[in-house]
C-alpha cells in the first residue's frame, strides 16, 4: 500500500496526459505564471471530478496575473515543449485542451503573445461556465 501512495506523490494521475505527456514536462520551461497556469489547466482538466472549477479558476488567476505584468519574462523557445504538445495533440479528441496549453506556450515562448494567452483564458473561462451549468442542472 506504501509503494501506492508514493507512487500517486511522484506521479499523480492527474498530471499525466492520456498521451504519455507529463503536465511538468511542458510546466517547468515555463515562466512562473504560466507554468503555473498550464499546470491548473492539467489538474482541472484530467481530474476524476471533472465537475470541480476550482483549478482552472486559478488557472485564469495565473493567466491575468501574467497579462497585467508590465516586463513579462521572455522565455527561450523549448523544443521539449514542442515535441510534448504536438504528442498529446493528436490524442487530444476535443481540442480544447490541448489548444489551451499550446496557446499559453505560445504565449510564453513568443515574447509575450497576448492574444495567445487571451485565447487560452476564454476557452478556459468557457470550461468553467460549461461546468457550472452542469452542476446546476
Amino acid at each position: 500500500m506504501e509503494e501506492a501512495s508514493e507512487s500517486a506523490v511522484a506521479l499523480p494521475p492527474a498530471y499525466r496526459h492520456p498521451s504519455g505527456v507529463q503536465c511538468i514536462e511542458i510546466a517547468r520551461h515555463m515562466s512562473f505564471c504560466l507554468g503555473n497556469a498550464v499546470k491548473y489547466v492539467w489538474r482541472g482538466w484530467w481530474d476524476p471530478d471533472h465537475t470541480v472549477t476550482g483549478d482552472l479558476e486559478k488557472a485564469a488567476r495565473h493567466i491575468r496575473e501574467w497579462l497585467s505584468m508590465e516586463v513579462r519574462p521572455r522565455m527561450p523557445m523549448c523544443h521539449v515543449v514542442t515535441r510534448a504538445v504536438s504528442r498529446f495533440a493528436t490524442v487530444d479528441q476535443e481540442g480544447r485542451f490541448s489548444t489551451i496549453v499550446r496557446d499559453l506556450c505560445r504565449a510564453d515562448f513568443t515574447h509575450g503573445n497576448e492574444n495567445a494567452a487571451r485565447h487560452a483564458l476564454a476557452l478556459i473561462m468557457a470550461e468553467i461556465a460549461k461546468r457550472k451549468d452542469t452542476n446546476a442542472a
